[in-house]
């Protein structure tokens, strides 16, 4: 394939012929001129209005069972969004078949995280200590934008999940895009962005990006009641629709107990506290019982009190992923229970 190169006044300055990008160059290749050159990320044409690509750092590591795994670019944009670039050249169709896999494996391990998390693993990488990095490091880009407003952006995407993926390399293969249209209304914000290779007969280069495929992404919004129980789901251009029926009627004395209920775990509410500073506070998970959140891939840890059973209180975890968290709680479960002061506990 052949493209024409044009000088301002028409006159033909050179021919230019498509070459494999694969060819003498790297993975490593790619993802250090991305990441040197960012522009190169047609992100504006991802989503509208996203602005440039801001890249934070190469090669960052993301923990996981049994070892880590290593995330080529990670970046932002200027409404907050992070953003996670892959980089792969098609030489063999298990590297095509994987890709997506990985990448949506390293959204779920960065999704853990919290933005003080996020602070740390960035100053460990980068080997600085600064208090806000990631603002620091994106600032220039943000003009106009400020820095609470960017962290609790940012914070968002995080806790929703809410990154661009973008899988860069030299062709998309029609497995890839197959791949790719199947994540469509799955939740993800896929992009495959291909990058084109061009030269001249004097070995000048030319690298042009091309978007063969995106998804969209459904948006939800969840309504909820002063307990943080659902209400009404809401889509964007949709009906809503209930999730319950809304109040029944309740007994004096059942209203009573409720409300004394209530009030007991209120005072729990009010004085509890942690030692980790990102911890969101318990709230009431209903009558009798509260729920305090717990990072992946814990999800609750729930207190509830017996009804007439002299004053006990019932513990129980909820967990995501019971076969990692319980044979590790159970490997210290004499401490455990030495520190709570809950003998009975057990890991089942």
């Amino acid at each position: 394939m052949t493209s024409l190169l044009l000088d301002s006044d028409d006159s033909i300055s050179g021919y230019l012929e498509r070459v494999e990008l694969g060819e003498g160059l790297s993975e490593k290749w790619l993802q250090k001129t991305l990441f040197e050159h960012p522009r190169l990320l047609p992100l504006d044409r991802i989503e509208l209005g996203a602005g440039e690509f801001i890249p934070l750092c190469r090669e960052l590591p993301l923990p996981k069972v049994g070892g880590q795994v290593y995330l080529d670019i990670l970046g932002v944009t200027r409404q907050g969004h992070l953003v996670l670039v892959e980089c792969k050249l098609w030489r063999n169709p298990q590297a095509r078949r994987e890709v997506i896999a990985q990448i949506i494996e390293y959204a779920a391990l960065l999704r853990r995280w919290s933005y003080a998390d996020l602070t740390a693993r960035l100053n460990a990488k980068l080997g600085k200590t600064g208090r806000n990095p990631i603002f620091e490091h994106s600032s220039g880009f943000l003009q106009g934008v400020s820095e609470a407003d960017f962290v609790d952006a940012v914070s968002r995407s995080l806790r929703t999940g809410d990154f661009h993926l973008i899988i860069a390399g030299d062709g998309i293969r029609d497995d890839m895009s197959a791949i790719g249209e199947h994540m469509t209304g799955q939740g993800a914000r896929l992009a495959l962005v291909e990058f084109q290779m061009w030269a001249d007969a004097n070995g000048k280069r030319l690298l042009v990006p091309h978007i063969p495929f995106k998804t969209e992404v459904l948006r939800q919004r969840i309504i909820t009641d002063m307990e943080g129980a659902p209400v009404l789901l809401e889509e964007d251009g949709a009906q809503r629709e209930t999730f319950n029926e809304g109040p029944k009627e309740v007994a004096p004395e059942q209203s009573a107990r409720r409300a004394a209920n209530r009030e007991f775990w209120q005072r729990y509410i009010d004085r509890a506290v942690f030692d980790h500073p990102d911890q969101p506070s318990p709230r009431h998970g209903g009558n009798n019982w509260v729920k305090i959140p717990m990072p992946w891939p814990g999800k609750n840890l729930n207190l509830y009190r017996f009804e007439g059973g002299g004053g006990h209180i019932g513990v129980a975890l909820v967990v995501e992923k019971p076969e990692i968290v319980i044979p590790t709680l159970a490997v210290d479960a004499d401490v455990i229970r030495e520190e709570t002061g809950l003998p009975d506990l057990r890991f089942h």
